[in-house]
């Protein structure tokens, strides 16, 4: 057995011999190739992943600044609901109270209901009013082609 594993070696070894691959040298030149290649595959999926944390380090800092500004908010809501001024708004319009020298005046719901539907159509103009002209044009030939 051990003489047939030789004679096998031996075989290789005579074949990379005939062909100039059986330098040590080739050998070292390719191991060092290897590990260059290995290496530089390591740094490079190192620096994608550190790339791939800053950008969540910065999406997290971005999303706690926000969350921040939304605290801040409604500290300064709670302190505005604090105030008599608050207070005395919110007396006027849930409970219909006036301060002394003002006059209440009581309006039926189906006028109050009609003015507001007004407002609605009006409000409705004028966001077609700011709308870019590219829009416009689009919006334009969509009905062209398609009809209302």
């Amino acid at each position: 057995m051990i003489d047939f594993l030789l004679g096998k070696v031996n075989k290789i070894r005579n074949k990379l011999i005939s062909k100039g691959l059986y330098d040590s040298r080739l050998w070292v030149l390719i191991l060092l190739g290897v590990i260059s290649v290995s290496m530089f595959w390591s740094g490079t999926k190192t620096i994608q992943q550190n790339y791939e944390l800053t950008q969540k380090v910065e999406a997290i800092k971005r999303e706690n600044n926000i969350l921040e500004l939304e605290n801040r908010n409604k500290q300064l809501q709670n302190e505005y609901y604090k105030t008599s001024e608050f207070a005395d708004i919110t007396a006027r319009r849930v409970f219909g109270k006036a301060a002394p020298g003002e006059k209440v005046y009581i309006i039926p719901k189906k006028v109050a209901l009609s003015v507001l539907g007004k407002q609605n159509t009006e409000t409705t103009d004028r966001q077609t009013l700011k709308k870019p002209q590219y829009q416009k044009n689009l919006e334009a030939w969509v009905s062209i082609y398609f009809g209302n």
